[in-house]
C-alpha cells in the first residue's frame, strides 16, 4: 500500500511540472512574410577620379637667360696701337742728306697715331746705336701734349716751344762749343735737333714714347735725366729706324 502512496505522488508532482511549463508567457509572434533585408552601415563616398583634388603642381624651374648665337656676340674692339712714320724717309730707308750735318740739319717730319687711353703726355729720343759708344744722342723732346699728331720739318732748336713741348741737350754739347758749326755750314744746335754726321753708315732710331703724366723736369734736360723722369709712367713705345751713308 504504501507503494502505491508515492506512485501516486510521483505522478502528481509531474502533472504539476508540465502545467508550470505552460503558464509562462508566450513567445511573441514572428509575422509571416518575407525577412527583412539587413541595412548596411552607411560607406563614406568615393570621389569620382575627375572630381579628385588635383595634385600640387611641380614647381616651374627658372627662364634661364637665352645665350646669343656665337655670330651675334660683341666683339670687342681692339686698342690702338702706337705707331710713327716720317714723310721724309721710310722705316729702315735712308734719310736725305737736308736732314744731316751734311745739308740744312734739319728734324724731319714725323707723324703719329694710336696714343693709348690714358696718356698725358709724349716723349721722343733720338740716338745713334752705332756710335763708340753707343747711344750718341742727337734729340731730346718731352711734355709733347697728348693731343699732339706728330713733329713739323725743322722744329726749331728752342728750349720751350708755344705749346708746352720742352726739348733737351744733346750729346753734341759734349764736344763742341756755341757757335760752332758742321761741315755743310748748318749751326750745331746743342739743343734741340742736331742731324747724323756719321764717319759710315749708321743706323737713328726715334723712339716715341706715350707717358701717363707730364714729367717733372726743367728745359734743357737731358737723355738719361728724361729716363729716369719716365720709369713707371710708360704706357706705350714704338721705334721708327733710318740709316744715313755719309756723302763720298
Amino acid at each position: 500500500m504504501r507503494r502505491s502512496v508515492l506512485l501516486s505522488i510521483s505522478m502528481a508532482l509531474v502533472t504539476l511540472a508540465v502545467a508550470g511549463c505552460g503558464a509562462g508567457a508566450s513567445p511573441t509572434a514572428v509575422p509571416e512574410g518575407p525577412a527583412p533585408t539587413a541595412v548596411p552601415p552607411t560607406a563614406t563616398p568615393v570621389t569620382p577620379a575627375e572630381e579628385a583634388a588635383p595634385p600640387t603642381p611641380t614647381a616651374v624651374p627658372p627662364t634661364a637667360t637665352p645665350i646669343p648665337p656665337a655670330e651675334e656676340a660683341t666683339t670687342p674692339t681692339p686698342a690702338p696701337t702706337l705707331e710713327i712714320s716720317s714723310g721724309a724717309f721710310q722705316p729702315g730707308g735712308e734719310i736725305p742728306i737736308q736732314y744731316t750735318c751734311e745739308g740744312a740739319n734739319l728734324s724731319p717730319l714725323l707723324e703719329w697715331s694710336g696714343v693709348p687711353e690714358g696718356t698725358q703726355s709724349m716723349a721722343l729720343l733720338l740716338d745713334d746705336p752705332d756710335s763708340q759708344p753707343p747711344g750718341f744722342v742727337h734729340w731730346v723732346v718731352y711734355n709733347i701734349p697728348s693731343t699732339s699728331e706728330g713733329l713739323p720739318e725743322g722744329v726749331p732748336a728752342e728750349a720751350s716751344l708755344p705749346d708746352g713741348t720742352l726739348q733737351g741737350t744733346n750729346d753734341f754739347a759734349l764736344y763742341v762749343g756755341q757757335g760752332e758749326t758742321f761741315p755743310g755750314g748748318a749751326p750745331i744746335n746743342l739743343i734741340g735737333y742736331d742731324g747724323p754726321c756719321p764717319g759710315n753708315q749708321h743706323r737713328y732710331v726715334f723712339t716715341l714714347y706715350a707717358l701717363d703724366a707730364l714729367l717733372d723736369l726743367p728745359a734743357e734736360a737731358t737723355m738719361a735725366e728724361v729716363l729716369q723722369a719716365m720709369e713707371g709712367r710708360v704706357l706705350g713705345q714704338v721705334e721708327l729706324t733710318g740709316v744715313y751713308t755719309p756723302q763720298p
